[in-house]
């Protein structure tokens, strides 16, 4: 029966007894279904009640307290598993056989929806990288924020591009990219809580050669006493002439525990300059010369600061 409000409803009833008509002429009068006048009449009478009745759709799920219980645990335990997988994994467990839509909507009831995985190395978790990182916030615990500097390198090129793009539901999101990408365009910054400290962009790869320039004519100008460099434990920032450079200056370099890009700032800073190179969608090493400094203007100091505090190295905003 369609569900059409309370007061139509009475409307029709009061017509029907108080008037000499049919349930036919009802019915053609309300330009309604005389289906829907018969059902209507009835259900005042059996009922009392002429509000719509409410459906639910399908059977109704079957599955004791602790059968839920048992499937949040399975797919808990098998995070990456396709809903076939789950259904027959619960099926092996329980006995209870269980359609894919069925495991989908458990699966929604449940609050586990279907998220791109966030992946890190396994030897991350073994215990020598946790003591390392353990080992690592005792020497940084007591650097004040305002000293702290987080340096690395990244690269880019003439492909970059958005990788997402809206279409009609069911069809490719199409789009264009140059198959050759010239020659890798390298980049150096470093960062603190107030601004971006140095940068440097340059065709190839970083080498160590490479990386001490920067160090030495770039960054170390504008290091001040008790200033603290972060940064990862690649081979080629192990230079003892950086140490000496940095040394006169009174300040240090602090090497960051292997596997732990989530303890650099840097890495957020890329992340945003990188999104806006894909925009620009530069094409010629002019272009992207133009856009990276374009890139670099946008950065906030209200994105380094909350940087920082994501990589817990900032108690507050101020």
């Amino acid at each position: 029966m369609k569900s059409y409000p309370v007061e139509f409803r009475q409307k029709i009833l009061d017509c029907y007894y108080n008037e000499p008509t049919s349930q036919r002429q009802l019915a053609k009068r309300f330009r309604v279904a005389l289906s829907f006048v018969q059902k209507l009449l009835k259900q005042s009478r059996e009922t009392g009640d002429i509000r719509p009745k409410t459906h639910r759709c399908g059977r109704h799920l079957k599955l004791t307290p602790e059968q839920m219980l048992s499937l949040g645990e399975l797919i808990e335990e098998n995070k990456d598993a396709t809903l076939a997988e789950l259904s027959e994994l619960f099926r092996e467990r329980t006995g209870i056989v269980l359609s894919v839509a069925t495991v989908g909507r458990i699966a929604e009831r449940l609050r586990m929806t279907r998220e791109k995985k966030t992946l890190h190395p396994p030897e991350k978790d073994t215990e020598r990288v946790q003591k390392l990182r353990q080992e690592y916030w005792n020497k940084i615990r007591d650097v004040d924020e305002k000293n702290l500097i987080s340096l690395d390198e990244a690269g880019s090129n003439l492909a970059m591009d958005r990788t997402h793009a809206r279409s009609l539901k069911g069809t490719r999101a199409h789009g264009t990219r140059p198959l050759k990408k010239g020659q890798n365009v390298s980049m150096i910054a470093a960062i603190t809580k107030k601004e971006v400290l140095a940068t440097a962009k340059f065709l190839g790869a970083v080498t160590g050669i490479v990386f001490e320039a920067f160090i030495i004519q770039k960054l170390v100008p504008k290091l001040w006493e008790g200033a603290v460099i972060t940064i990862d434990n690649c081979k080629i920032h192990f230079s003892e002439e950086v140490n000496k450079a940095v040394e006169e200056k009174k300040a240090k370099l602090i090497y960051l525990p292997p596997y732990s890009p989530d303890f650099a700032p840097i890495e957020n800073f890329w992340s945003k300059i990188k999104s806006i190179l894909r925009k620009l969608k530069p094409r010629t090493y002019r272009e992207l010369d133009q856009a990276l400094e374009e890139a670099f203007k946008q950065v906030s100091e209200e994105d380094l600061r909350n940087w920082f505090a994501h990589c817990c190295y900032c108690t507050s905003s101020i």
